[in-house]
């Protein structure tokens, strides 16, 4: 409880500081005699443009803190944002559990201020420029594209290590989980429907389109979703490297719901008599939304499974993301002689059924 209001603290302090340090920024034109601040045609005679693919440059602000701007092509022009990076809020996000579904990681509540901002100074900036519509999901995820390709294994020492979005930021980059993770909560806050495409080995992501849309696409729940490649440059909506169009793809949908991670530890004291039980059950929401009116239900199985020695269940409770609940299960009966297992339970209002058990034990 303790490390979640920190977090949740944590989260609160550096979005006001994200309020004064996370802006657009334009390139200024050599030509402009009064000033005003523009974004300039790449290949303009301007010895300031930097015309390289993408940069990133970084300027200390505090301890603990930096400033980072990213800045990258797309369509003709050089585009900038700038954003404020915290150690301890990065620190905060390494410890969370990497045990849950990729989608909540993109759902996560938590850094909703992080991805309001980047979503509305984007959309602003195409906006401002006039750039079309469809062009709009080429803008984010050509920001995304020019982030650093680096593995797992390379980057975090473990052969899986999904990220939240501000780890991806910070780290300036991960592999193509990481990118389609926050590529996908970017356009979803802009308002495109947008899903996650797991493929063996590779992730990207799928965004509905007009149905006149050129390219690969997938179907989910009577939808056509088009594939767009988070890594690499260049890619188009509808364009799928040669390597991966052969491969199963999974259509995963984004979208806030809550995931429990249960764990339990049991103590048998036994005599030739009977068997006494104590459960101490963990229950731990790792999903984006509050688990409503969540139960723990710990039984002993009877070896064929269709019985139980003894039961109980304990009363409703509400468990934010990040929280967990402690449920002790003490004094469960089973007769001397027989077999029996530990199975636990979390059953909720909007919660998918999680179960967890024990190897068979005989007294």
């Amino acid at each position: 409880m303790k490390a979640r209001i920190k977090l949740i603290f944590l989260f609160l302090l550096v979005y006001l500081a994200g309020v004064l340090f996370f802006w657009p920024f334009s390139e200024v034109s050599s030509d402009s005699g009064n000033g005003e601040i523009q974004k300039n045609l790449l290949g303009a005679e301007n010895e300031d443009i930097k015309t390289s693919d993408s940069l990133v440059t970084e300027e200390s602000i505090a301890p603990g803190e930096s400033s980072r701007t990213y800045s990258w092509n797309y369509e003709g022009y050089r585009w900038y944002l700038t954003l404020l990076l915290d150690d301890k809020l990065y620190d905060a996000y390494k410890s969370r559990t990497r045990k849950r579904d990729y989608d909540l990681f993109a759902s996560d509540p938590y850094d909703d201020w992080l991805i309001k901002s980047i979503a509305d100074t984007l959309f602003s900036l195409s906006k401002e420029y006039g750039l079309e519509e469809n062009k709009v999901p080429g803008l984010c995820v050509s920001f995304i594209q020019s982030l650093n390709y680096t593995s797992d294994v390379a980057s975090s020492g473990y052969d899986q290590y999904p990220r939240f979005p501000y780890e991806t930021l910070y780290d300036n980059g991960g592999d193509c989980e990481d990118t389609s993770i926050l590529s996908v909560a970017i356009l979803q806050e802009m308002g495109y429907d947008v899903v996650l495409l797991e493929l063996p080995e590779h992730m990207a992501l799928g965004i509905r389109c007009n149905p006149e849309q050129d390219g690969r696409s997938f179907e989910y729940k009577n939808n056509r979703y088009y594939y767009l490649e988070t890594t690499g440059s260049n890619w188009r909506i509808g364009e799928m490297p040669e390597e991966y169009e052969d491969e199963p793809v999974q259509v995963i949908p984004v979208y806030r719901r809550p995931l429990v991670n249960l764990d339990f530890r049991a103590q048998c004291e036994y005599s030739q008599k009977e068997g006494v039980v104590d459960v101490n059950v963990t229950l731990r929401n790792v999903g984006s939304e509050i688990a409503e009116n969540t139960t723990v239900y710990v039984a002993l199985q009877a070896d064929d499974e269709t019985r139980v020695w003894d039961q109980i269940e304990s009363d409703p409770v509400k468990i934010e993301p990040e929280g967990a609940y402690q449920f002790a299960a003490k004094g469960l009966r089973v007769p001397g002689g027989e077999t029996f297992r530990v199975y636990v339970q979390a059953i909720g209002e909007n919660l998918f059924s999680e179960e967890i058990m024990s190897e068979w034990v005989s007294i």
